[in-house]
């Protein structure tokens, strides 16, 4: 009984789900793959210092997003104001805990809705080449590299490669379509799964453009019919009112992302579990079948088991 036991066993462990195994065995580090790994590695630990600020200060997206991103652009030239808009949306996809949707609602108290909603699609499609490029040639490296030891990300991504090779662009364009999802991860999962390149662009085109509408017309709101200085100009507790708004809309998309991390991962388990337990049920079959003389080989096996299921309740 252990023998067949140890059999199964053995054969659950020869056939596991295919996550780039030769990509980790075959893994070496380069030059250009240790400078890349070092800055993905920065930017995670800045984006965990961030969070954890987050939720100590109340105001603090808020004050950050007013004074260290709108505030400077509006003293400037229209001109240098939509080039440092699209300069701090790239500076911005590098820490994630400051989701560029808060940024694109930005676009929208300074420029309005429609020239938001357009820089706000150009700004993200700079963002989303970088930060693409960036977790392909750096987080890729991490991921082979350290093995088990971030096998829950591993699963993830392995998850969303399944997703992408099943819908394809859609699968890309949905995710950039809903506002409610967070738009930089997006960026880093999909060059960790290796998407294909004009796939990612395209759907990241399309869908940013109704993502930028959104949120341009969500900053126009907060303002009403006041002019874009309006938002300097807050007193206390209008400061206390708005920045409830900006933390509701993170908590929102931060917790939607989380959702689906942790939604991957149950269904990496689950459909692991149902692998093991297949196996197992295969194997036995077998060994049934190996066991059987030769005149009863062309019976059905569930026969089989079924004929020995009630041997041995005749026997009891």
């Amino acid at each position: 009984m252990e023998e067949k036991e140890l059999h199964v066993t053995e054969e659950i462990e020869e056939k596991p789900l295919k996550m780039d195994e030769n990509k980790s065995t075959k893994f070496k580090w380069t030059k250009d793959r240790i400078v890349l790994a070092i800055i993905f590695s920065v930017i995670i630990l800045v984006s965990i210092g961030l969070l954890i600020a987050l939720l100590i200060n109340n105001e603090l997206l808020f004050t950050i997003v007013r004074d260290y991103f709108i505030a400077p652009i509006l003293s400037l030239h229209v001109a240098l104001r939509i080039l440092l808009f699209l300069a701090l949306m790239i500076v911005q996809s590098l820490f994630a805990p400051i989701p560029s949707e808060l940024i694109l609602l930005s676009g929208g108290i300074i420029f309005g809705i429609g020239w938001g909603s357009v820089i706000g699609v150009v700004g993200s499609m700079f963002s989303a080449v970088i930060t693409f490029y960036l977790s392909k040639r750096g987080g890729r490296a991490i991921i082979d590299a350290s093995g088990e030891k971030v096998g829950i990300i591993k699963r993830t991504i392995y998850i969303f490669d399944e997703w992408i090779n099943k819908w394809g662009l859609w699968a890309i364009l949905v995710g950039r379509a809903v506002p409610v999802i967070m738009f930089d991860p997006i960026s880093y999962a999909a060059g960790l799964a290796n998407v294909k390149d004009w796939h990612y662009f395209l759907a990241t085109f399309i869908g940013s453009i109704p993502r930028a509408i959104f949120y341009a017309f969500l900053g126009r709101q907060l303002i009403g019919n006041n002019p874009p200085e309006y938002i300097l100009t807050l007193n206390a507790a209008q400061v206390e009112e708005i920045s409830g708004q900006f933390n509701t809309i993170f908590f929102i998309i931060f917790g939607i992302l989380v959702g689906m991390f942790a939604l991957s991962n149950i269904i990496y388990y689950v459909r692991e579990r149902k692998r093991k337990k297949d196996i197992t049920e295969e194997v036995k079959e077998e060994e049934i079948v190996e066991n059987i003389p030769a005149n009863n080989q062309e019976m059905d096996v569930y026969e089989i088991i079924d004929s020995k299921e009630i041997q041995q309740e005749g026997t009891e």
